[in-house]
């Protein structure tokens, strides 16, 4: 991960970044000693924010159906967090979010493409 936001900067940062990104398909990655384990794909992002409880620089990462009655919903809480930086593909568009801990771990909220949906917008152009 490059381009690491500066401390002071993360609840901004993570603020207008969740603004940006409402509701794309997700996919979430933890990357530590047993290797990359997905913990979930094609939730729509709620947010991601800094925990004011956690005194150890904790972040949350929320993710689900918009509606109370949909049970597919995800909050990953990360503590002892460390560094904080986009995932910016080669376009240049925002493609998630890296999120790594004290002890190495990397969290990696990735926004996923909806194949079918893009192949039928690019057919009706």
């Amino acid at each position: 991960m490059t381009g690491f936001i500066d401390r002071s900067q993360w609840e901004t940062f993570l603020n207008e970044f969740s603004k940006r990104n409402q509701l794309r398909p997700t996919r979430l990655e933890v990357i530590g000693d047993i290797g990359a384990q997905e913990q979930e794909a094609f939730l729509p992002f709620l947010g991601v924010s800094v925990d004011a409880k956690d005194g150890s620089g904790g972040i949350e990462i929320a993710l689900g159906g918009e509606a109370a009655a949909d049970e597919r919903q995800l909050t990953r809480h990360i503590s002892n967090v460390e560094r904080i930086a986009p995932l910016i593909g080669t376009t240049g568009v925002e493609d998630g979010l890296g999120i790594e801990d004290r002890d190495g771990v990397k969290t990696l909220l990735s926004f996923a493409a909806l194949r079918e949906i893009e192949a039928h917008a690019a057919g009706q152009q």
